[in-house]
């Protein structure tokens, strides 16, 4: 008997579905990169390259250069360096011109000698100024362009001006965060004294700045070594001195502005305000530590050189080589580095 032909592609498919999958044969390399390449997508020569590679690494110690050795000693002594070094030496303050010898003989030599040591004082200053913030300033190691940083001389006396307004109105109001802003430390430790003392006498203070007695002079002429001349000013340039640091690019910056104001006071010991003309010679600081350079402060006042200290000055006696002693072995003594 002939039995029907049956659809060959059922059955085809029917067996093929009844059967279990096989397991591809597979040879011996094959199978040991399959079990060594279970966790991975990288080709083996890649993979082993990059073993090689960490192997180095951890083998080898990291090692630091001597110039990140070096550069991190100076962040962490200029960290440690604070921002009132004393007054620097050599930095002369005149006095008003009634209270120098007169033009007129027999103190004609006298005189012309301490106002020509005034104007050199003067472009010595301007010039290291202009050699150390400009001329002499690191370059950028990309761009090979010289880091200078701006001269500020127009703006001196208008920065002397606000710290010394803002000085007065903070102390008077006892506003220690607006001192921290503006003070030096060691001023800052005066005022701070001085706050804490009317809060327990519980005593107020009083200033206000009524008006600047002078003339204003346009900032042009602030620029010129000569502006110590200017006369019968408001507020003028006596002393502007910078000393680099024993750090990397690193500097100390003083500047002496004569001001000359008339004043409402009332201090904690007295009964009524008081109105006077002052004539204050004001020391702002600037410090410049590895390249970062700070805010202008206000470091405190000093009073002008009397004409015996004038004297010694331009004789060249050891008063002022004594100071800068001085001045090297407190430098010296914060930095850890012989100056």
């Amino acid at each position: 008997m002939v039995l029907p032909r049956r659809s060959a592609t059922t059955s085809t498919v029917s067996s093929f579905a009844s059967r279990k999958p096989r397991t591809p044969f597979l040879c011996e390399h094959q199978i040991f990169a399959l079990a060594a390449r279970q966790f991975t997508t990288s080709h083996r020569r890649e993979a082993l390259g990059q073993r090689r590679d960490l192997d180095y690494a951890s083998v080898l110690p990291k090692q630091k250069s001597q110039k990140t050795m070096m550069a991190r000693t100076s962040f962490e002594k200029s960290k440690a360096l604070p921002d009132d070094l004393g007054r620097m030496p050599n930095c002369p303050v005149i006095s008003t011109a009634s209270n120098l010898p007169s033009w007129f003989p027999p103190t004609f030599r006298k005189r012309l000698q301490i106002q020509w040591f005034q104007i050199k004082q003067n472009v010595q200053g301007t010039f290291t100024l202009i050699y150390l913030q400009w001329w002499d300033a690191p370059r950028d190691p990309l761009t090979n362009k010289k880091l200078s940083k701006p001269l500020e001389l127009s703006e001196r006396p208008q920065i002397a001006l606000d710290l010394h307004k803002q000085f007065n109105t903070a102390l008077a109001a006892g506003d220690i965060r607006a001192l921290e802003k503006v003070a030096c430390n060691g001023l800052l430790s005066q005022a701070r004294s001085r706050v804490e003392r009317r809060k327990r006498t519980r005593t107020d203070e009083l200033w206000k700045l009524l008006s600047y007695s002078g003339i204003t002079y346009p900032r042009f002429l602030q620029k010129w070594p000569i502006s110590v001349l200017l006369p019968n000013a408001s507020a003028r340039v006596v002393s502007d001195r910078l000393a680099p640091l024993p750090m990397p690019n690193s500097s100390f910056r003083q500047c002496t502005v004569r001001i000359r104001s008339t004043q409402y006071y009332k201090l904690a010991n007295m009964a009524q305000g008081d109105v006077k003309n002052l004539t204050e010679y004001v020391v702002i600081q600037k410090l410049t530590l590895n390249g970062k350079e700070g805010p202008w402060k206000m470091w405190g006042t000093v009073d002008p050189n009397t004409i015996e200290e004038l004297e010694k000055m331009i004789e060249g006696g050891k008063t002022q080589d004594t100071i800068g002693g001085r001045f090297r072995e407190q430098l010296s003594g914060f930095t850890g580095f012989n100056v």
